[in-house]
């Protein structure tokens, strides 16, 4: 399934809206962008076909300081082109793009991916 950038963006835009208010609320220093694939940015896992998303900065615990300000934002990368290679359909896609979104949030907010995989197999 293949979307233009744009309508994958806007996946991205609901996927995050859908989370709710409670947590976007503590959404602290962060950007959220969509690459085609990894790249250098991936480290080790640069051109890799299997990683959906990436999260690169500090947590948020980290962020939320006085000096939040001098840090980098921390970044959230969606890999367009992995998510849509998994996915058969628009409505699968859009689940994809939530659930990635959602995995990466939770590193935001300090989860490890060993703790996502305990807690909450489905996103990990």
């Amino acid at each position: 399934m293949k979307v233009s950038r744009a309508r994958f963006e806007r996946l991205a835009e609901s996927a995050l809206r859908g989370i709710p208010q409670m947590f976007r609320g503590l959404i602290v220093n962060l950007e959220i962008s969509v690459q085609g694939l990894p790249g250098p940015e991936a480290g080790r896992w640069q051109g890799s076909r299997n990683l959906l998303g990436l999260y690169k900065g500090l947590p948020r615990a980290d962020m939320a300081t006085p000096l939040s300000e001098a840090h980098p934002p921390a970044r959230i990368i969606l890999y367009q082109r992995n998510i849509e290679a998994i996915c058969p359909d628009e409505a699968e896609l859009g689940r994809r793009v939530q659930l990635t979104l959602r995995h990466e949030l939770a590193h935001h907010f300090g989860f490890t991916d060993e703790d996502l995989k305990r807690r909450w197999p489905e996103g990990a």
